[in-house]
């Protein structure tokens, strides 16, 4: 599973669901953004996860449950394309859409009131998914299998692999 995916499907989500606004990634240096869109923007950004108990036996598998934060940026609060408006947009876009690598559709967790200031209001809405996080299991030394022996009411069957890499199998009727 890659995070970053899952943001850029959140972007294109709100791109095709609200085409009067920008919708970009949350920007590198905050305090240097500036609103150029006439109406507004949609921000993205990770806000975090959180990991569930080990599920797996021998494997570590875990639930991750990963918050985006949209951060609405408005030249009004209220009316209609006011911010408030826009976070009815922005939940109706998200609630129930399932991001690549995601077993969950997505859900509201909260939102909040961030900042005013000169007339550019900003509100966050943070949105949860769910993944599953699972180890990459790399090859460890050990002893390889090189003679397996099955056998049934019918007959026994050898299976071997010879140190030249040759197999070899054999079938004996009971």
């Amino acid at each position: 599973m890659a995070t970053l995916q899952i943001i850029e499907a959140v972007v294109d989500r709100l791109k095709r669901q609200i085409q009067t606004l920008a919708v970009e990634n949350f920007p590198d240096k905050p305090s240097e953004y500036r609103l150029n869109h006439p109406n507004g923007a949609l921000l993205v950004s990770y806000a975090g996860s959180h990991f569930g108990e080990i599920e797996g036996v021998g494997t570590v598998v875990q639930r991750q449950t990963i918050t985006l934060s949209i951060t609405v940026v408005m030249r009004l609060p209220n009316g209609s394309e006011g911010a408030v408006d826009v976070l009815d947009k922005v939940r109706a876009a998200l609630i129930g859409f399932k991001p690549p690598d995601c077993h969950r559709k997505m859900w509201a967790l909260n939102e909040r009131f961030l900042d005013e200031s000169a007339g550019i209001w900003q509100y966050a809405l943070d949105m949860n998914t769910e993944s599953i996080l699972i180890e990459v299991v790399e090859d460890e030394p050990g002893a390889l299998l090189t003679n397996l022996t099955m056998q049934d009411e019918y007959g026994r069957n050898e299976i071997r692999k010879m140190s030249d890499g040759t197999i070899i199998k054999e079938e004996f009727s009971l």
